[in-house]
């Protein structure tokens, strides 16, 4: 077992005494540093810098994948389709820039990261920094017509006011040990849940229980679920249904956060799978990683975005739309254009 496992097994599944012990004195170490850097931005020590615009933050307090991709997509179309013009932003995990960049549709993957491009295929006005403010910035530079930014992840990127913050919970994993970075998965503490408008449970696993968790922050909690759209072949342009695609044997492939929520998912369809290929979040994929004795791979939207540059005839997208169990977030999220 390598040592991401064997960590993401402490913070999931069973915790070690071993890790208990090594990782609790960083663990504190990360605390002390989160709470002053908390004060200083409090105090304006650290600049916070107000955009023309509203800023609405689609964040998580755990590391790795919880569907902020997803909901930032559905609200960003939902807010276009009744006129609104809608920029995106975010850091552009793992892009090979930090400095402010407008994305394309003809970017790639490896120029600016996976989401960044989904949102920039979709239609999307986007732009990528490392310091959040700076793309917003530039994106109100190229497109000054824009009236909203939703900006993907970023909670704990204080630099940039933001005027609504929802936090994404994944419903399979929840919160792990509750610990923070590195003895558990939490970038910040629970108590963090209380300060956010709006949280968005991804998927129905644990229902009861993450109920029962979220009832004591006294945070209105909406309910998240992908509605599936159909497996599409990039290179053939084909469109399967779930029926079709039921009769076919097929791996599995991703390299998101929880990849066992994919799998999941897939089986729900009722897909055959036979074989998994698990990489990690973000993965750089090369030609042997599709080498498979499945002839049909099915992969996420996030991964074929690394996966394009091979133009692989046997991989398909399972096609998915996040569908929120009411409208009252987006009404939401509307009420700032409105006060604006």
């Amino acid at each position: 077992m390598n040592l991401q496992k064997l960590i993401e097994r402490h913070w999931y599944v069973k915790q070690d005494p071993f890790l208990i012990a090594l990782l609790f004195p960083m663990s504190l170490i990360y605390e002390i540093i989160n709470s002053i850097r908390r004060i200083l931005f409090m105090l304006r020590i650290l600049p916070v810098t107000k955009i023309n615009v509203p800023v609405v933050v689609i964040g998580n307090i755990t590391v790795g994948g919880a569907g902020k991709t997803p909901l930032t997509k559905h609200l960003a179309q939902q807010l276009t389709d009744k006129g609104y013009k809608v920029g995106i932003i975010l850091r552009g995990y793992k892009s090979d820039t930090s400095n402010a960049t407008i994305v394309t549709h003809h970017s790639t993957s490896t120029q600016v990261g996976d989401e960044a491009l989904i949102y920039a295929q979709s239609g999307f006005n986007v732009a990528i920094a490392s310091k959040r403010v700076k793309a917003a910035q530039l994106l109100l530079k190229q497109y000054p017509d824009t009236q909203i930014i939703l900006a993907d992840d970023g909670m704990q990127h204080y630099y940039l006011k933001r005027d609504l913050e929802i936090c994404v919970v994944d419903s399979s994993r929840m919160f792990g040990n509750e610990q923070l970075l590195p003895l558990g998965p939490l970038r910040e503490s629970l108590s963090r849940l209380k300060k956010v408008d709006a949280i968005i449970v991804n998927g129905d696993y644990n229902k009861v229980k993450l109920a029962e968790k979220l009832i004591e922050y006294k945070t209105k909690t909406h309910q998240q679920n992908l509605q599936f759209i159909d497996f599409y072949n990039p290179i053939t342009k084909e469109s399967k249904t779930a029926t079709e695609m039921a009769k076919t044997p097929i791996c599995a492939m991703a390299g998101i956060g929880n990849p066992g929520r994919f799998y999941d998912y897939l089986e729900n369809l009722g897909m055959s799978i036979k074989a998994v290929k698990s990489f990690p979040d973000h993965h750089n994929y090369t030609k042997d990683d599709i080498i498979s004795r499945i002839s049909t791979i099915i992969t996420t939207e996030k991964d074929y975005t690394k996966l394009a540059q091979f133009k692989p005839k046997h991989i398909w997208i399972a096609r998915v739309e996040a569908q929120l169990s009411n409208v009252e977030l987006i009404n939401q999220v509307i009420a700032l254009l409105k006060k604006d």
